[in-house]
């Protein structure tokens, strides 16, 4: 088996597995923001097994989930009086890292990240336990250089991050076109 078989191998799985799930349109760059957020905890609510809990998402409506549920308190009111600390990332790769590295308990993250990271931690240091919002990938061109797919081959493809879920994704269907 040649070296590049298991990486389209993995590729292909990759995608895939997130068909259902493409849902990420992330914003470029690769730094989190620690926002200081910290939701108010109420007088009296008891603590969980843990005193705080850290969660990470990016900061756009595909994370509508994690914004809203941080922002209307809905994740507090259901923690009592264990507080929630929230960062926030503009990529999934640099979410990853810091689940993998215990920076964050717990994140909203795109499909291709979430494989990638459960693969490289041999499923040691973070579980993917579910699926919060579907949508799809769309593919932003210049319409006066690109009126079909066919007129995407050689051109310059930019995606948020490498390996995110929208660079998986094009990587493997600009390999089903043979390029």
């Amino acid at each position: 088996m040649s070296a590049a078989r298991p990486l389209t191998a993995l590729r292909t799985i990759a995608v895939l597995t997130a068909v259902p799930l493409l849902l990420t349109a992330c914003g470029y760059g690769s730094d989190s923001t620690d926002d200081g957020k910290q939701t108010a905890v109420a007088a009296g609510a008891k603590k969980l097994s843990a005193d705080e809990v850290k969660i990470g998402y990016f900061p756009n409506l595909t994370h509508a989930t994690a914004l809203v549920g941080v922002q209307e308190g809905l994740f507090q009111k259901e923690l009592g009086g264990t507080t929630i600390k929230a960062s926030t990332f503009n990529a999934g790769p640099s979410e990853i890292e810091a689940l993998n590295a215990g920076s964050i308990d717990i994140g909203w993250i795109g499909p291709s990240p979430a494989i990638n990271g459960y693969t490289k931690s041999k499923g040691k240091s973070l579980r993917i336990i579910s699926g919060s919002a579907s949508g799809g990938v769309k593919l932003v061109v210049n319409p006066k250089k690109i009126t079909s797919l066919k007129d995407v081959k050689g051109k310059k493809i930019a995606t948020p991050q490498f390996g995110n879920t929208q660079d998986v994704a094009f990587l493997n269907w600009a390999a089903e076109q043979g390029w």
